[in-house]
């Protein structure tokens, strides 16, 4: 019930025309809020006037400067890095390039330039072998004539059938096209 008869005092109020002097005192009320309002901006204006008169003074931050260095050291680093990959890159493309050269070149060496090489040298190996050959029949044939060196000539059958043998392959190798190291058999003679 209090609150209808607030309501009710305040339309009341409403419904009639304020007096010159209680218009008076209702403006200065809103003048006096809006003086505080103005005063309370000035002391926040003020103090931020002194912040910043503050930082201008104290100069720049010396955080900010060795940052600044080492940002530009990092940027220089970053671009030598960046030479030295590009530099390795080319000498990467360079030697790639050169390695597919350098193998076309060894098989065209291989098929071409030694065909020559090769013939001469299976050439003497066919001499070598009928060398050998006929080495070992006329040692077969003064083994005949001899008495007693029959035992000499079996000794020395053997190396000279290993001699032929490797003879033959490398002849096989070289008619072949690429020649590889053969590994020799000898065999061990026991002294007496």
């Amino acid at each position: 019930m209090a609150n209808k008869d607030k309501n009710r005092d305040e339309e009341k109020t409403e419904a009639q025309p304020l007096t010159p002097e209680e218009r008076i005192a209702k403006l200065e009320k809103g003048r006096l809020t809006s003086w505080i309002i103005m005063a309370v901006l000035l002391l926040l204006i003020l103090i931020q006037s002194a912040v910043l008169a503050l930082y201008a003074t104290k100069g720049p931050d010396p955080r900010v400067s060795e940052i600044s260095q080492r940002l530009d050291l990092a940027q220089e680093e970053a671009d030598q890095l960046k030479q030295a990959y590009e530099a390795a890159q080319t000498f990467h493309d360079n030697a790639l390039r050169l390695e597919g050269k350098l193998d076309r070149i060894i098989t065209t060496i291989q098929l071409n330039n030694f065909s020559a090489l090769r013939q001469l040298m299976t050439e003497q190996e066919a001499s070598y072998q009928q060398f050998m050959t006929a080495l070992q029949q006329g040692m077969y044939d003064i083994s005949r004539m001899v008495k007693g060196s029959r035992t000499w000539y079996e000794v020395y059958k053997e190396d000279l059938d290993l001699v032929i043998e490797d003879s033959k392959m490398r002849a096989k190798h070289l008619t072949s096209g690429l020649v590889e190291p053969l590994k020799r058999r000898t065999v061990v003679q026991e002294e007496p």
